[in-house]
């Protein structure tokens, strides 16, 4: 395989032969051993500067999409507000001559009715929310803010209950 193609599983993978080698001379580091683990040490830089290189690249393409994201729901909502805009003249030309309903060549305008239901639920009796939620009618959401167990558990020295899982993970920094 020619040296610029190796992937990163390979230069590893050579890393762990030239471990061998160090094992099968009894640890010693000869000539041989030290060239091996230059080239591949080069070979590992090279590797990791071209994964950089193409995360930035990949991180220039991610700006740009969002860039575009942008400019397109910023087109979305203008066209989206121009018929909100168009049916509301609609509308009002259809109430401002007291007619509920027109019928045209091509369409049919007539005046509907929706609801808007709004809740407060500081206003409900618990007995009342009890039957709701007995019913089916209502469900009790319990969600914990993460950020405020980490503040009492991390700054207060307090021992960790074991509900609390915490997993560390590496990553890799570059500068």
């Amino acid at each position: 395989m020619s040296e610029n193609k190796k992937t990163l599983h390979d230069i590893l993978k050579n890393f762990q032969e030239i471990e061998m080698e160090l094992i099968e001379s009894g640890g010693e580091i000869d000539e041989k051993i030290e060239i091996l683990l230059s080239i591949n040490e080069s070979q590992l830089n090279d590797k990791l500067d071209g994964y950089e290189k193409f995360s930035r690249y990949l991180k220039g393409q991610i700006e740009y999409l969002k860039n575009m994201e942008e400019h397109y729901t910023k087109r979305r909502k203008i066209l989206e507000n121009s018929i909100r805009r168009c049916r509301e003249s609609m509308l009002l030309a259809l109430t401002t001559t007291d007619n509920k309903s027109i019928k045209t060549k091509e369409f049919n305008f007539s005046i509907g009715k929706t609801e808007k239901w709004n809740i407060d639920p500081s206003l409900i009796p618990n007995v009342e929310k009890d039957d709701l939620i007995k019913h089916g009618h209502a469900e009790n959401l319990f969600k914990i803010h993460i950020n405020e167990l980490k503040n009492i558990y991390k700054d207060k020295n307090e021992k960790i209950p074991d509900w609390i899982n915490i997993q560390e993970s590496l990553f890799i920094r570059v500068s």
